[in-house]
Order: structure tokens, then sequence, then C-alpha cells
């Protein structure tokens, strides 16, 4: 059974439209870190070309490439960089609305301005490296922003999904449908009617990781969805089973790199609310 799929006239027609607009490299690498050759994307800069025609040296940007799509896949977040021989990169991941990583949108290819060829370059790659075109560290910014918004719209229309089999669709509706309680293994078992060991053994393959580490993944994407609608943070930590709301905000800011007041507020700003006070009351405005 088929359980990657990705909408690739879609997408293609998208990533084309994004190189004709912003004339940089936009590629697509899927789950497993490959990047995916199907698309009508920029072609590879020649430098970059070049560059990987040594075996030793490809294996050094392919090493690079990995690196940082696992720092992207773990920060769940835009991430910026400068590659091994200086160039700007940019990764965007893609993740659904489970918490499964989907692979990552790619941009980049661009020399600072003012750049040097790296150390390693002969002639030839020296001039390949000036060639390339200039980006400025805002403006890469700024493409992160808008792709950001992009491959939400990617994953809202299901472009790029993971394809569940019965059993773990029943056990996403489970999951879902539990959040304020504990949910055990043997609970995962019952409500699918197989084994503990069957659970154990096949959830990681369907869903990209562990039966608790889902389940904290869906209770703290709740969690955040009900603070951006406005609601208390002692109200988030009863409605998803936690002991008291220090132990759901020592939780969520593990997760989410932020504490939920925090959060809560900064989603009341984006809305156009006043501040809240210390006690979580809005702030009177002046």
């Amino acid at each position: 059974m088929l359980r990657y799929m990705v909408e690739a006239a879609r997408l293609n027609e998208m990533l084309s439209l994004l190189y004709r607009l912003f004339d940089i490299r936009i590629t697509f690498f899927d789950m497993e870190s490959r990047e995916l050759d199907y698309f009508e994307i920029k072609a590879m800069s020649p430098f970059c070309r070049r560059l990987r025609s040594s075996q030793a040296r490809n294996r050094a940007c392919v090493a690079c490439d990995r690196q940082h799509l696992e720092v992207a896949k773990s920060a769940r977040s835009a991430h910026l960089y400068r590659c091994h021989v200086g160039l700007f990169e940019g990764i965007i991941p893609l993740y659904d609305h489970r918490g499964i990583y989907l692979g990552a949108v790619v941009f980049g290819q661009l020399r600072p301005p003012g750049g040097k060829p790296p150390a390693l370059c002969g002639r030839t790659l020296a001039e390949l490296y000036r060639r390339l075109p200039v980006s400025s560290q805002e403006r890469m910014a700024d493409i992160a922003r808008l792709l950001g918004c992009i491959t939400e719209h990617i994953i809202r229309n299901e472009m790029v999904r993971f394809r569940n089999r019965s059993w773990a669709e029943e056990l996403e509706h489970h999951i879902a449908g539990h959040l304020e309680e504990r949910i055990t293994v043997g609970d995962l078992a019952r409500a699918i009617r197989r084994s503990p060991s069957f659970v154990s053994h096949l959830f990681r393959s369907e869903f990209g990781t562990s039966p608790a580490d889902y389940v904290r993944s869906r209770r703290m994407e709740a969690a955040r969805e009900m603070l951006k609608t406005g609601a208390y943070v002692h109200r988030v930590a009863e409605r998803l089973g936690f002991y008291d709301a220090f132990h759901f905000s020592k939780a969520f800011k593990a997760f989410h790199g932020s504490p939920p007041v925090k959060f809560r507020e900064a989603a009341r700003l984006r809305q156009g609310a006043l501040p809240l006070r210390r006690g979580g009351e809005p702030a009177p405005q002046r």
C-alpha cells in the first residue's frame, strides 16, 4: 500500500511559479531526505554542479544537506544557515495536523554580499562562485516567511500527505478523542482490537514516532490551538488532563520553546487585542 503521496502536478505548479517570481532554486526533499527531481525548478547552479562533480565534495554537500534537514526537522520551524562552502540556504519543514514530518521545502544556492570563493576553489570554481546570485540575510528571512505561509497551504490542501492503514486511522481518531486522558499502549491496542505488541512494533512505521511522542505532540498542538483562541492556561491544562497549570506550562515550553502565557499573549496581540497584565487580565488602554 502506498503510504506517502505527493500531488506532483499541483506542487510542481507552485514550485515553478516561485522559481519564476524569485529566480532562485526552490526544491522539495521527502521524509527520507531525498530530493525529488520531477519538479520544474531552477537547475542546480553551475557552481554547485561542478562542486558536486567530485565524489568527495559531493559527499560533503550531501552530509551538509542532511545535517541541516535534521536541524529544521527537530526545530519544526524555518531554518536559515550558511552551507559548508558559505552559501545561503533555507529549509521549511512540513508537518501535517497529526505532527507527522512530511519532508521540507529547501531554497538557496545564494551567496552573501561581498562573499569570497571558498579556499578549496580553483580558478574555474571561483569564477562560477562569483556568478552566483546574491542575497542578504533579510531577503532570506522574507522568503522563508513567505514559504512558511505557502507550506501551510500545501499541508492544508494535502498536496503532500501520509496515508495511514485503517487501523492507524482508528488510532488517530481514538487519540484525538481522548487527549484529556492518560493513554497507554494497552489502551491503543484495545481501541483497535489488537495486541499491545502489534501497536508497539508497527506504530512508528505508520506515524513516524513512538506512541508516547505522538500523543504528546497531539496534546501540544491542541493546547496551541486553544491558547490561540484566548483560553486561559489553567483551563487548557484541565482540558488536556495535566496535573496542574505548572506541569502543563513546563511541558508546553519544552515542546514549543516558549511558555503558554507568552504564546497566548503573542497570539492575542497578533489579533489586535490588548496586552495582558501579570495576572492574565487585559491591560488598560492608554
